[in-house]
């Protein structure tokens, strides 16, 4: 995605076609992030990125192979020259003003995100918190640099597998390796497109293809002349239409081969006089597009925190500030300007006493992982702030004690667990999403001293703890945990089970699937599965149900500290209880028909964390909620003498292990 590299290694020299294409791959993004509209499928400026990279990567490994001047210690010090130094000026301005304005919540983030970003790991943090399209996602200030981190790898691994081919094939059979190498990774592209489009999306295996196919661009033979405008005019057609028309929904897919192939087909086409992308504009938005799409990004993260996404007024400003950032980074980081036009050609020459200045790339990536690691390890210090907002950051703090091992996040299902002051029975069994695992603390703290058991606790993010069940989300094992985990409480036990869930969530944003039904369930849909799942298990024995908490319309935590900045006087966040039981006011008869039917018992934490009416997001300037809607360490407390009763009920029972 680096700029320099637009100067071909083989005869011809400068390729204004490419920085174009490039132009209109950063513009495409910046359009999508920036949310212009019309423009659906600006992402797929990175699949535009990838093959030029792919085509120009091949080109310089194999002239360097013909001219007998390639090592890889080399080529990957040119790569690290391209990338390294205008990344880190990113992430060390990232670090700096962060440390003045960013909330320790916030810095604690971005610190993590710089680290893996200058390790070139970012695509492995994210696809491991997220997908890259989720609304939670808009508030990473450096998710932009996961294609960087796939690049990267995918420079460390080419060269090798370029000279193994080389070793094995003759030159013309060279594309045969490269096209099987590319069938096997669009094979897993598609069928990752199904089961888990996240790992489609942020991994290697299932984006090399997009590479490779460069790579192949770069081995055909010339295009004849006569056909050199109809090429570039299909391959610009069909990346019109994949900005036009294609979506978010599972990409990559089947349709990002639109996008792919019609940059190949510009860039064979090689049309270094069209006026589309051999413009003077085109050329210099070509040369500025890496450092345009570093700095474009945490632009766009200001744009949706600061409430103006979608304003035309603040999306043009932002432009011009990725243009006018992007440039001053060329100019003065990349080393552009001058000495590119001396330097038409990527260094080809012995390494000898070069080795010594490219020192200061390695001294760059453990000066910004250092101090990121540091910034991580002193959660995002917030000893920069007073007393009362230090309190306060250790209740946004996500996951609970308990979280490791028996809480997951779109990830495997989490082996059983049994937590508390032993871990050999369950007094109560505790089974739910993120807010059981923001909850549990509390049933723990109500077991007496001396019990003679524990909690046997197990969460999964994003799935409602409802029999049958199903996430929409492909990466999820929902229905797998939902199995383990909810179909033997249906058997005859002795043991109590609560379930805890984001009810009133998973009914205003349908994304639970049940067996049978084609459609995720809406509000009423959810509901019926409730007195289904609630009834099956009361059979079993006791159950409970705890009534969903309050969802707040701000994130609380965040948003106190600020306050308190600002004013150490800073009202507290609360909200009437009026509000919550108009949200939960479609599901709340269905819960009244499980108790009423079947013997369900339902946990109201109302009167804990609404007393008098009105819901506590904060106390004492601490955090009640840590976000929106999950309770945090500090205020699941709250709860204890609601689950008090129902430890009790399962004290003399409970002789036996849970799983």
């Amino acid at each position: 995605m680096t700029n320099a590299d637009a100067r071909l290694t083989r005869p011809g020299g400068f390729r204004a076609d490419i920085n174009g294409l490039r132009s209109i791959a950063v513009l495409a993004v910046l359009a999508f992030h920036f949310g212009m509209p019309g423009l659906r499928g600006g992402f797929i400026g990175v699949d535009i990125f990838f093959v030029i990279s792919g085509f120009l990567m091949t080109g310089i490994v194999l002239s360097r192979l013909e001219r007998g001047s390639f090592s890889p210690f080399g080529f990957f010090l040119d790569r690290a020259r391209r990338i390294i130094p205008a990344l880190a000026v990113l992430l060390g301005a990232g670090l700096l003003l962060g440390a003045l304005f960013l909330m320790p919540a916030d810095y604690f983030v971005y610190a993590k995100h710089a680290a893996a970003s200058v390790l070139f790991l970012s695509n492995m943090v994210y696809w491991r918190e997220g997908g890259y399209f989720d609304p939670t996602a808009e508030g990473k200030w450096l998710l932009h640099t996961w294609s960087l981190s796939v690049e990267w790898q995918f420079y460390l691994l080419y060269p090798f597998v370029l000279l193994a081919f080389v070793r094995i094939l003759p030159r013309h059979r060279l594309w045969l390796g490269l096209a099987l190498t590319g069938a096997a990774s669009l094979a897993l592209m598609l069928w990752l497109s199904q089961s888990s489009p996240r790992s489609g999306f942020f991994l290697l295996p299932p984006r090399a293809w997009e590479m490779l196919v460069g790579g192949l661009v770069y081995l055909a033979p010339a295009m004849p002349p006569r056909m050199m405008r109809a090429a570039q005019a299909a391959g610009l057609a069909l990346i019109a239409a994949a900005l036009l028309f294609v979506t978010e929904a599972g990409w990559p897919n089947i349709w990002t081969i639109a996008p792919v192939l019609g940059t190949a087909l510009v860039i064979l086409a090689a049309r270094r006089d069209s006026r589309i992308t051999g413009n003077p504009v085109a050329t210099w938005v070509g040369l500025n597009s890496y450092s345009i799409y570093l700095w474009h990004w945490p632009l766009a993260v200001i744009l949706r925190r600061s409430g103006h996404a979608g304003d035309w007024r603040w999306m043009v400003a932002a432009f011009g500030a990725s243009f006018v950032l992007g440039h001053l980074s060329y100019r003065f980081v990349e080393g552009g300007g001058a000495r590119m036009k001396a330097a038409p050609y990527i260094h080809t020459a012995p390494l000898q006493d070069r080795v010594r200045p490219h020192l200061a790339f390695a001294i760059m990536v453990l000066v910004i992982a250092g101090a990121s690691v540091g910034v991580w390890k002193a959660r995002g210090f917030p000893q920069r702030f007073s007393p009362e907002v230090q309190a306060l950051q250790q209740d946004l703090m996500p996951g609970s004690p308990f979280s490791r091992g028996c809480f997951s996040i779109v990830a495997a299902v989490p082996a059983p667990c049994i937590v508390g002051p032993r871990k050999d029975r369950a007094l109560v069994t505790v089974i739910g999403d993120s807010h059981a695992d923001a909850t549990v603390s509390a049933v723990v703290a109500s077991l007496p001293v001396g019990a003679r058991g524990g909690v046997g606790f197990n969460a999964y993010a994003s799935c409602a703890p409802l029999l049958g069940g199903r996430s929409t989300d492909p990466d999820s094992r929902c229905a797998a945990f939902v199995t383990r985990y909810l179909m033997p409480l249906t058997r005859p036990r002795t043991t109590p089970v609560v379930l805890i869930a984001a009810w009133d969530a998973y009914a205003e944003t349908p994304t639970m699937q049940f067996d049978g039904d084609a459609r995720p369930a809406d509000a009423h849909g959810l509901g019926r599965q409730i007195v289904r799942t609630g009834c099956a298990l009361a059979k079993g024995g006791i159950t409970y149900m705890l009534l969903p908490t309050p969802t707040f319309p701000i994130q609380v935590g965040t948003t106190l500290q600020s306050a308190l900045v600002a004013d150490p006087h800073a009202q507290e966040i609360t909200m009437p209880l009026a509000d919550v039981t108009a949200r939960n006011r479609t599901l709340m008869p269905y819960f009244e028909e499980a108790a009423r039917s079947c013997g369900v018992k339902l946990l109201d934490p109302a009167p804990f964390l609404c007393p008098g009416g009105v819901c506590q997001g904060s106390s004492g300037h601490r955090a009640i909620v840590r976000d929106a809607h999950h309770l945090s360490e500090y205020g699941n407390k709250r709860l204890v003498p609601l689950f008090a009763p129902v430890v009790a009920g399962g004290r003399s029972t409970a002789e036996q292990p849970l799983f």
